[in-house]
């Protein structure tokens, strides 16, 4: 089955995708919207004009978190769920504070909406705070049994975490400095196959 996908460079909602069909070793054809801003098929298949889109087959997908469970259906190997109900439950639950209570506050195009006085740069100390002072609400939730996210394995909350970790430090040294967020990176970065398959 043919794999495009419309992603945006640096964007987080983009970076999870992009990961998950790079370490599971899937084909596709990426296209990037800032290098063809008016791609037609594009904004035709994308409600809210945003990425990321996957087109499979004849199929369009978008919203990170329906794409990349998708892709988890199709291709379940290597596993980045849980054999575990509760596990996975738990998986989809940072996944969700990520994706529904983190990112979308500091998405820079939700802040031109409230702020649209402000340059990039005037948004970047929200932006950094905001997530430093969500990824500290989160922390509980994370490495209760091992270095990983959830559980004992790379899963998506890796992915997820590891991504907006990432934005943070970014924007602001505060972010970098995040621990245990940074020892999370490091360790995943230390490992061959996860550290390959990041999006840059």
């Amino acid at each position: 089955m043919h794999l495009r996908l419309y992603f945006a460079h640096g964007a987080n909602c983009s970076d999870r995708v992009r990961w998950v069909l790079a370490y599971k070793g899937v084909p596709f054809e990426g296209i990037d919207v800032d290098a063809n801003p008016d791609d037609a098929a594009f904004h035709s298949v994308s409600p809210f004009g945003r990425v990321p889109v996957l087109i499979a087959g004849r199929d369009t997908l978008t919203e990170s978190m329906a794409i990349v469970e998708y892709l988890e259906e199709v291709y379940p190997e290597p596993s980045l769920m849980s054999r575990h109900p509760l596990e996975r439950a738990r998986i989809r639950e940072v996944c969700e504070a990520v994706n529904s209570s983190i990112h979308p506050v500091q998405n820079s195009s939700v802040l031109r909406t409230i702020r649209p006085d402000w340059t990039k740069e005037e948004m970047r100390p929200f932006r950094s705070h905001w997530i430093v002072s969500n990824l500290e609400k989160l922390r509980p939730m994370l490495w209760r049994s091992s270095s990983y996210a959830i559980g004992n394995h790379f899963t998506l909350a890796d992915i997820f975490v590891a991504v907006i970790y990432r934005k943070g430090a970014a924007l602001s040294g505060q972010a970098r400095e995040a621990q245990p967020y940074r020892s999370h990176w490091e360790f995943l970065m230390s490992q061959p196959s996860i550290a390959a398959s990041c999006p840059e």
